[in-house]
């Protein structure tokens, strides 16, 4: 099983290939540079890297947010006009999870953090003591609220993604036992965003869809979109 990968949803983007259950190459980069000047030379360079044509790819797996609304918009938009004309199949995997991914089965209870700015969270509750298992949907709250929802949990709390510096901040004398994740794995990786569509095809947990089914999970209205609404209200 061949399958392209790909994440544009944070500041960090990424292009990943898996060949029979191995990452064979990996693409990545955090320079601040927009995705639309970097994602699609990632994608190119990731599969000569692995000798893969895009006519031999199974599948192509997309990061389809919570996150950045152009990063998401350019991940999806990218993935789907890569996909479209060669009608291969694409799988959406939530931002949150490929977050998360790297402390499985590590005895932690893993949150993935996004920074939403504004005191705000993209956010989802993993519980990684003996695997991998979701325990929360993916929310966009306060970091306040998120305080709340961890203040009776037991188990060892590690914060990943890229808002977890602002989020530990805010949480670490108020929450018991929560610390960052290694600074290694703290940005997500378009190697997570295969590995989980894989264990998703293996295991026919929500399958493929076509390209032209794939959608962006915004979780919340842009910002231009709140300004108008609340304009309206007015």
């Amino acid at each position: 099983m061949k399958i392209l990968g790909v994440d544009s949803t944070a500041t960090a983007a990424s292009a990943a290939v898996l060949v029979d259950n191995k990452i064979v190459a990996l693409n990545y980069s955090n320079t601040g540079l927009t995705h639309s000047q970097t994602l699609l030379p990632m994608i190119e360079g990731v599969l000569a890297s692995s000798g893969v044509s895009v006519n031999e790819l199974d599948y192509i797996a997309v990061s389809n947010g919570p996150g950045s609304f152009t990063g998401v918009r350019i991940g999806v938009s990218a993935v789907k006009g890569i996909a479209q004309p060669l009608n291969i199949p694409c799988v959406s995997v939530s931002t949150t999870e490929v977050i998360a991914k790297p402390l499985a089965n590590t005895g932690c209870y893993a949150v993935a953090v996004m920074d939403a700015r504004c005191n705000q969270v993209y956010t989802a509750q993993f519980d990684c003591s003996q695997g991998f298992e979701r325990v929360t949907s993916d929310e966009a709250i306060t970091i306040d609220e998120l305080g709340a929802q961890l203040m009776n949990i037991t188990k060892p709390i590690v914060l990943i993604g890229d808002g977890t510096r602002v989020a530990y901040n805010k949480l670490k004398d108020i929450v018991p036992d929560i610390r960052c994740a290694a600074a290694s794995v703290v940005y997500q990786s378009a190697a997570d965003v295969c590995a989980i569509a894989a264990d998703k095809i293996l295991s026919d947990e929500s399958g493929s869809t076509a390209p032209h089914d794939v959608l962006p999970n915004y979780l919340r209205l842009s910002q231009a979109e709140r300004e108008l609404k609340k304009k309206n209200n007015n």
